[in-house]
């Protein structure tokens, strides 16, 4: 598990927007082009070379928005969105901000995202809506 390089722009970018559903074209290259930018940072799980699961952090002030937190179906239920979570809280920790936020869907029936931030100790403060993207 690690930080992003440039040069795995490409397949953090995919493994993050395919699982979550996001085909339309230009969207895998606007996520890569995030990484490398400044208060941004990508991390990655990866298994034999593959990246299996991905996250990345926003550093904004004192406020870091984590989010993007994307495994695989082969890196789900071994750990991989704890360590990113605690990856990404201790850079925002190292970069001086005092609050961590993230964003996932309400628990119904069971919503894994949701307890693994919990697990991490961030606090739900509101439900919203989602939109919805339409291609």
């Amino acid at each position: 598990m690690g930080s992003v390089e440039p040069h795995h722009a490409q397949e953090w970018a995919t493994v993050m927007m395919t699982t979550f559903g996001f085909t339309t074209p230009g969207m895998i290259d606007m996520a890569a082009s995030c990484v490398g930018r400044p208060n941004w940072r990508q991390y990655a799980v990866r298994e034999d070379e593959r990246i299996i699961a991905v996250g990345r952090v926003f550093f904004n002030g004192l406020c870091a928005d984590v989010f993007g937190g994307a495994p695989l179906p082969e890196g789900r239920g071994r750990g991989a969105q704890s360590a990113l979570l605690t990856a990404r809280a201790r850079a925002a920790l190292a970069a001086g901000c005092r609050w961590l936020v993230a964003e996932t869907g309400a628990e119904g029936p069971h919503n894994t995202s949701l307890h693994n931030m919990l697990r991490a100790g961030l606090e739900p403060l509101y439900e919203r809506l989602t939109w919805l993207w339409r291609e």
